[in-house]
């Protein structure tokens, strides 16, 4: 390691003196500095963009995830060519290292390939909203090894990017930033339903995050044991925090039935007690055998 470090920062001059390759030196700081203002422009570019185009986040995002590791693959690969380093033998020495330590590092050799294809393929894009087994958050970074996700209640988790190729995950937001949602509610048997789905399609209306464009029904579910059940459906941008919308709407529901005497019923339950036969028998014989007693004076 250190003939290979000293061969690479130093040269020898005609007497065998160990001379500094200071022009190598020089040449690798500007292809540094040159690579950082590359990659600093392109943000800036991509910023603009951002603002003109703000559905196109995600796929910005993972564009100037892949332009970052290709400007430092190809600066490294200038760097080493200052320094005369046989491209050759290097690519295959690194080869040979990297099948030795594959062994030992499936995993995270696992996810640097996933988040290359996750990066280039665009299922999984940044502030995507996702599913992962029972954990739903918004991608907030993609990396080569991980991906960070911002759950519901603010807190962050790093997910492996091999769960993404080898796990089933729903992309709540892929094709586009507005979902259908519904929520349940039951009524009293004997209630107007014509009334009840038109209070309900009333809240709707008047939620300011329900959308205008996409208009919700509601629909007649089922005759329940106790309630007649309805189902609101409605279109809404805010997914993420998709459960304070529906807590709105309950609460908005709730109020207009009240207004208008709807009653939303509770499961209510008969309960017979019946008595064994045999004890029937027993208390029978009792009786009849007191009821025989002389009455004495």
């Amino acid at each position: 390691m250190l003939d290979f470090l000293n061969n690479i920062l130093f040269t020898y001059g005609d007497n065998d003196e160990k001379i500094v390759r200071v022009q190598a030196l020089l040449f690798i700081i500007i292809t540094i500095v040159v690579a950082f203002f590359i990659i600093k422009g392109l943000r800036l570019l991509t910023k603009r963009y951002k603002l003109k185009n703000p559905d196109s986040h995600g796929r910005i995002d993972s564009f100037i995830q892949i332009q970052k590791y290709f400007v430092w693959f190809i600066a490294l690969l200038v760097c080493l060519k200052f320094l005369k380093v046989d491209l050759t033998s290097f690519v295959v020495s690194a080869s040979a290292i990297l099948v030795v330590l594959s062994f030992g590092l499936q995993g995270l050799f696992a996810d640097f390939i996933s988040g290359i294809i996750i990066l280039f393929d665009g299922t999984v894009k940044s502030k995507d909203i996702i599913e992962v087994g029972n954990t739903i958050g918004k991608v907030e970074k993609i990396t080569l090894r991980n991906t960070t996700l911002i759950t519901r209640d603010d807190y962050t988790i790093i997910i492996p990017n091999r769960k993404f190729i080898s796990e089933n995950v729903t992309n709540w937001s892929h094709n586009n930033n507005i979902m259908r949602f519904h929520i349940t509610v039951g009524v009293a048997y004997g209630s107007d339903t014509k009334q009840v789905a038109k209070l309900m399609m009333k809240c709707s209306e008047d939620h300011s995050l329900v959308s205008k464009q996409r208009k919700g029904f509601v629909g007649f579910k089922d005759f329940g044991d106790s309630a007649l059940i309805f189902e609101l459906y409605f279109w809404t941008t805010e997914i993420f925090r998709i459960e304070i919308v529906k807590s709105d709407l309950r609460f908005m529901i709730d109020k207009s039935f009240r207004e208008y005497g709807i009653t939303i019923p509770f499961p209510q339950r008969d309960l017979h007690i019946i008595q064994p036969q045999e004890k029937k028998k027993e208390d029978d014989t009792i009786i009849t055998s007191e009821s025989r007693k002389p009455i004495i004076p």
